[in-house]
């Protein structure tokens, strides 16, 4: 396949997923627009400790979404066993910059795991019951990730203090898993 067919089908996979997303009630995290404070623009700051891969820059302004933004990261993203890439849920990341916003930092995430592949996900599941069969990772819908300079516990509760999704706190593993599921839910 030429460069040309894969960009143009990555933008119609991002496309439709993002057409798909935009035609979903606004998340749990609709309650984050009410509570928290007013953006003109959603910034967020990524660092994929696996692939040595950043974004930082702006993913939303005045109320829609930069496709750009949107297609690297999915990229940065991706499944990094196979370079499998998927589209990100979109309120995820709305729940991320909230959750920066509520810890006052700038600091990057570090991306343990965003997207990941079925079979990713097989070959994970079958060697650590920590890995749910069906994980929300599969579907775009979940990362795991530290920031640099926040002590996990305080990111976990800051996550779930937003009452956006799912977290789950992982002191051992040293990560804190966030997802864009429809009710609320906190596990250790």
């Amino acid at each position: 396949m030429s460069n040309l067919t894969l960009s143009r089908r990555r933008f119609l996979i991002l496309a439709s997923s993002t057409m798909a997303m935009a035609a979903t009630p606004v998340f749990t995290a609709s309650t984050l627009a009410k509570k928290g404070p007013r953006f003109s623009s959603r910034k967020l700051s990524l660092y994929n400790i696996h692939t040595l891969e950043e974004f930082e820059g702006v993913y939303w302004r005045e109320g829609h979404y930069d496709e750009k933004a949107l297609t690297r990261l999915a990229y940065l993203l991706r499944d990094r066993r196979n370079n499998k890439e998927h589209p990100m849920d979109i309120r995820l990341f709305d729940v991320l910059h909230h959750l920066q916003a509520k810890l006052k930092t700038t600091d990057p995430y570090h991306i343990i795991c965003g997207y990941r592949s079925k079979e990713t996900n097989s070959k994970l599941h079958k060697a650590s019951h920590g890995v749910a069969k069906n994980s929300l990772h599969m579907q775009g819908k979940a990362i795991d990730l530290r920031l640099e300079h926040t002590p996990l516990k305080e990111l976990s509760n800051a996550a779930r203090s937003l009452k956006a999704g799912g977290v789950g706190y992982y002191a051992k593993s040293d990560f804190v898993h966030v997802d864009v599921r429809p009710k609320p839910a906190f596990w250790t």
